[in-house]
């Protein structure tokens, strides 16, 4: 049986801080991300934002939680999970979210692009070799 595609790239901003938490030893930061799209429909200029969840584990969510900030725009490269539940009135509900495998944090935050910080995170040499498996808790 063939392999299907699952992959997601995305630049955007991060809309609020990082949520982190720790989960049975395991670092893991939620956050959510805007991706503004502009385009042209019957020669008027349009402008739409869509907002992800977006979630990342290990090494790199203690990163983001360190150097993500509400405003920062941010590359992400991963893939999309589902997750599924009963309400408490006894309904289904699901969410999607992006399971974040790399990111990198891109020039500065709000309305200065490439303002130096003066506290830049790690370089991708510097996290060693992450490994992600499909054991990883989610929430």
């Amino acid at each position: 049986m063939a392999n299907d595609l699952n992959k997601v790239m995305l630049i955007g901003r991060l809309t609020r801080d990082p949520e982190f938490k720790s989960i049975k030893g395991s670092s893991v930061a939620n956050f959510s991300l805007a991706n503004n799209r502009s385009y042209t429909a019957n020669n008027e200029k349009k402008e739409e934002t869509h907002f992800f969840d977006c979630e990342v584990w290990g090494k790199l969510a203690e990163i983001i939680r360190d150097y993500g900030k509400k405003g920062k725009q941010i590359a992400v490269e991963g893939r999309l999970t589902q997750s599924s539940w009963d309400t408490p009135d006894g309904k289904k509900a699901s969410k999607v979210r992006i399971r974040v495998e790399t990111f990198q944090l891109l020039g500065g935050s709000g309305g200065s692009p490439g303002a130096p910080s003066g506290n830049e995170p790690p370089s991708y040499e510097d996290m060693g070799n992450i490994d992600y498996t499909e054991d990883d808790p989610i929430f």
